[in-house]
């Protein structure tokens, strides 16, 4: 971050120690302190004050009913809110930069395509991206902590969980760039309807900065009544007279080969990123290339190694069966995608899906999984192993002609995959978070590494 005071930092005042201190940097979680960082003790985090103070915090911010936590601490500050501290500090740093800040929201696909986006605009441009689930009141202004004076990209995620949450992010430091990825059914349960999901992300379009060009999916009606007057429209899709248009896809084992038209030219691009959900997110981060007038040339090769985070479709060979780590979350348009790419996959085997439950989903809950189910028998899959009560509906939806499993939780899920897999067969793992199946892929593992020993 930019170098400020410890006696200039906003939203908190200044109790003891030496106020012309430098702060080069802002933790919030004391394992992660360096020297010549500001610890701000967020929640229960100021029960940790000491260990930051130990591992080199050039100071301390607590809130006042919290100053009890302070003990030896030279440098401490205090503050009504911690939180909204990081958040001052967060946008002060991001103003007093130039650098070009991207934001990207959406119902599926946000951090991939941030991912995609970070990856290919770094090859061009000095660039921070936000960590894995910095996406919120706090993970945002942390991001914007972390932009140094000769960044020239900082790629953001903002999420949502109810209206007006992307637009009090945008209040902080509002994006120079807008993305959507998608209006999908993600927290239907808590905004009642797809047509609300899409004014909630659509807030992003009202806080770009200035005329900032704003990326969305081309011929989306949901979000056509909350586009801003005069708004600069950047569009991308698979359909004819999108700004970037996917208008061929083949996939390859070690990913897909695309070719997009962009401003009437055709761009051919090699990734390692596999299916078509992966070929619409590289379309918009292409978009994004576009606006920042990067060498298209040159972000179409360093898209043949995007990194593919952790339970994100991540691929681990156990004894020849390969198994599809993308339990980090899901929702129906997410899965639906997965189950598609395991169909379009070559494979010697059998295709199975281990699916777990599909949380936030409201009264359709179970009518959402039944769809999914008969998606899973349409496209191909042999066998479905559905893990836990809710996900009893994919059966109901999967019918007679996939071999189907129930199951009551990942522990008897891993159990069923080692009577029923062998090698050849291709395994997907897909479930939200409160499913539990993010450590399926490695139990799988070692299970059949003891069974095989």
């Amino acid at each position: 971050m930019r170098p400020i005071a410890l006696g200039a930092v906003p939203a908190s005042a200044f109790v003891r120690g030496d106020p012309d201190r430098l702060v080069r940097g802002v933790q919030i979680d004391s394992r992660l302190v360096r020297p010549g960082d500001l610890f701000v003790a967020i929640r229960g985090g100021a029960a940790f004050a000491a260990d930051a103070v130990e591992r080199g915090a050039v100071g301390i911010v607590l809130e006042e009913d919290a100053l009890n936590h302070a003990g030896d601490a030279p440098d401490l500050l205090m503050t009504f809110s911690s939180v909204r501290c990081l958040q001052c500090l967060g946008d002060v740093n991001a103003q007093a930069t130039s650098a070009i800040r991207v934001g990207i929201t959406g119902s599926a696909g946000k951090t991939s395509t941030k991912d995609a986006i970070a990856h290919l605009v770094s090859g061009q441009r000095r660039t921070v991206a936000a960590a894995e689930g910095h996406n919120n009141e706090i993970g945002y202004p942390l991001t914007l902590t972390r932009i140094e004076e000769d960044t020239e990209v900082a790629v953001l995620e903002l999420a949502m969980r109810g209206p007006g949450q992307i637009a009090e992010l945008c209040a902080l430091a509002a994006p120079d760039i807008a993305v959507i990825t998608n209006v999908g059914e993600a927290h239907i349960e808590l905004l009642g309807s797809r047509e609300a999901i899409a004014g909630a992300k659509a807030e992003i379009l009202h806080g770009v900065r200035g005329e900032g060009p704003c990326v969305i999916p081309f011929a989306e009606p949901l979000l056509d009544p909350h586009i801003p007057p005069g708004a600069r429209i950047v569009t991308f899709g698979e359909e004819a007279g999108a700004d970037v248009q996917l208008v061929d896809r083949r996939p390859t084992p070690s990913g897909q080969e695309l070719s997009y038209l962009v401003d009437g030219a055709l761009l051919a691009v090699a990734t390692n990123l596999p299916g078509r959900h992966h070929a619409r997110n590289l379309a918009a981060a292409i978009a994004v290339a576009r606006a920042l007038d990067l060498d298209l040339g040159a972000v179409a090769e360093r898209a043949g190694d995007v990194p593919i985070p952790s339970g994100r479709g991540e691929v681990l060979d156990v004894d020849g069966i390969r198994v599809v780590n993308d339990a980090y979350n899901a929702n129906p348009s997410s899965t639906e995608a997965a189950l598609r790419l395991l169909a379009e996959t070559p494979v010697e085997g059998r295709r199975i899906a281990v699916l777990g439950l599909m949380a936030e989903l409201g009264e359709g809950t179970e009518g959402y999984h039944r769809e999914i189910g008969a998606l899973a028998a349409r496209v191909g899959v042999d066998i479905v192993i559905a893990v836990g009560d809710q996900a009893r509906a994919y059966l109901e939806g999967t019918g007679s002609g996939v071999d189907g499993h129930w199951v009551p939780d990942p522990e008897a899920a891993v159990e069923r995959l080692l009577e029923i897999s062998r090698p050849g067969d291709r395994v997907l793992v897909k479930g939200s978070k409160v499913a539990g199946l993010q450590s399926l892929p490695e139990l799988f593992r070692e299970r059949r590494g003891e069974a095989v020993a």
